[in-house]
């Protein structure tokens, strides 16, 4: 007889937009991730920077019990 694997609740993460004085950006509403938003002046680079945001919200993995801090520049910045 198998033993039954132990169930693990699946985490429903959400890419989260906020705002204060500190920060402008993409956020994730389970952890310190996040991506500071650059001031941008037309909508092509607005769209560049929600994409490279979301590729990047896609591939961070939040820490079970433990706030990792990512605070990075989209390459196209560079």
């Amino acid at each position: 007889m198998q033993k039954p694997e132990a169930h693990k609740p699946r985490m429903n993460r959400h890419m989260i937009w906020a705002e204060n004085e500190d920060f402008t950006g993409w956020c994730c509403s389970h952890c310190l991730w996040g991506l500071i938003a650059p001031r941008l002046e037309t909508t092509v680079a607005a769209l560049a920077f929600n994409r490279v945001a979301q590729e990047g919200f896609d591939k961070h993995a939040c820490l079970s019990g433990v706030q990792a801090e990512t605070r990075i520049s989209p390459p196209y910045l560079s």
